[in-house]
């Protein structure tokens, strides 16, 4: 038992002794990262309007208009590769046992990216209420909120292997 009486489960990612990361996920759900990864290249591909938050305005405002477009000239094409790469190493070992930093670092781009074209998708916003269980966006932001999570476990363990001084404040 934990604190308080509540039961503390154990992270289904942990560090090995080997320097790899472990990964305990139940199968049906490695299926949904590597059947979402496949899936948003494409979208990205597109442009499809889902994608934006990937590629966020460096110049905000029509002022700034051809500066913008200089700087898209200049990132996108870093960006996409960035983002397919991630998304390529998730969903090639999604039902990899265990990953190294670097494929664990890169399930933590492709799930973030994935998180942001979601909430796009469902126009979340901080005052957002979620949406009612039978409403069709319900099963949508139960995935927003799992890639939330797993996001959340990837930091925490990524973070717990950083030495003291390169810690942020306060717990994360």
């Amino acid at each position: 038992m934990g604190h308080h009486g509540t039961v503390e489960l154990s992270s289904p990612i942990r560090r090995r002794r080997d320097g790899r990361y472990a990964i305990r996920l139940d199968p049906n759900v490695r299926a949904v990262l590597a059947n979402l990864a496949q899936q948003l290249p494409h979208a990205l591909e597109a442009r499809d309007p889902t994608t934006r938050r990937l590629f966020p305005p460096a110049y905000p405002g029509a002022a700034f208009e051809q500066a913008e477009q200089q700087y898209r000239k200049l990132v996108d094409t870093a960006l996409v590769n960035h983002h397919r790469k991630a998304l390529d190493v998730l969903a090639a070992t999604a039902d990899a046992d265990t990953l190294s930093e670097e494929e664990l670092n890169d399930w933590l781009a492709a799930v973030g990216s994935l998180r942001l074209v979601f909430g796009t998708r469902l126009d979340v916003s901080e005052d957002m209420v979620p949406p009612d269980p039978e409403d069709l966006a319900a099963a949508e932001y139960g995935l927003y909120e799992f890639l939330g999570e797993l996001q959340y476990l990837i930091i925490e363990i990524l973070a717990s292997e950083l030495p003291e001084r390169g810690r942020p404040e306060g717990a994360l």
